[in-house]
């Protein structure tokens, strides 16, 4: 056996930590001389010490320990706590790590603010386009009916019919929940039939009307840059006299990965109309 110092350098664990729990009851000395007070520590207790630790740095306390060791718990417990653990603090280190491009890439839109935007004018024609219209209460399930679109609707109309992937959305102001949307696919020619995906969601051909002035931008798919075509074309608005006049829409040019839209190459559209002067009223 090992008195408390050895035991000390063996476990690398403090003393004072050691005098600790064996104070509070949580990891007792395997042997206490009763003429000099001396502790003594078995090598098998590092596997007892091994386990608090562990608990310890899932973040459970004292008590909760204490509790937990009096039950007797496996190895292969703590194994599977600590796998949740691990997958919690990489899903904060992915958050951080989003956080952090997102204040990167709006001081870098301040930071180009005052150079010409890359936005191009396009007129754009009326276009038949077959699609479905729901107010979406989360962003999961706007994403996982897109999911389904791009998926099953290719399947079930004659090849050569669908053009490019296209979201309108009718809401006033952004919002995460109670989007209004309408996601379909625009068409190179008329479908007959509606298509049914399920029973709550059909598919049904309507014309997106015509767009003389459509100021648009051209952007990588990513949820955490979605701000910057919106900043670019707001600049070339205010810049140029023109005001927003209708519902943006979302193209997808390119689509390699429908599931997340990850790569994808999309252009923002937004309908804009020249500022009108204010008409001089004589009294």
């Amino acid at each position: 056996m090992f008195r408390i110092g050895e035991f000390s350098k063996i476990s690398r664990v403090s003393k004072r930590l050691l005098h600790y729990y064996d104070d509070i009851g949580l990891l007792r000395p395997a042997h206490v001389d009763h003429e000099t007070g001396y502790r003594y520590y078995s090598a098998q207790q590092l596997t007892e010490l091994n386990r608090i630790l562990a608990l310890k740095d899932l973040g459970l306390t004292l008590d909760q320990i204490t509790t937990m060791m009096g039950s007797s718990i496996s190895d292969e417990d703590i194994q599977g706590m600590l796998m949740m653990k691990k997958a919690e603090a990489e899903q904060a280190v992915f958050e951080d790590l989003r956080r952090l491009r997102r204040i990167e890439a709006r001081l870098q839109q301040n930071q180009s603010a005052d150079k010409a935007p890359d936005v191009v004018i396009k007129s754009i024609p009326a276009q038949p386009f077959l699609s479905t219209r729901h107010v979406f209460k989360a962003p999961e399930e706007l994403m996982q009916l897109v999911e389904q679109i791009m998926h099953r609707v290719p399947e079930l109309v004659n090849p050569g019919t669908l053009g490019s992937f296209c979201a309108v959305f009718y809401s006033d102001g952004f919002s995460i929940t109670d989007n209004d949307v309408n996601p379909g696919f625009l068409l190179k020619r008329p479908v007959k039939k509606p298509i049914r995906l399920n029973e709550e969601c059909v598919l049904r051909m309507q014309e997106l009307p015509a767009v003389e002035t459509m100021a648009t931008s051209v952007q990588v798919a990513d949820p955490d840059l979605e701000f910057v075509p919106f900043a670019q074309i707001a600049q070339w608005i205010e810049q140029n006299g023109y005001r927003i006049a209708g519902p943006y829409r979302e193209i997808g040019l390119e689509v390699p990965n429908a599931t997340d839209f990850k790569g994808a190459i999309m252009e923002l559209q937004m309908p804009v109309e020249p500022l009108r002067a204010p008409t001089n009223v004589s009294h």
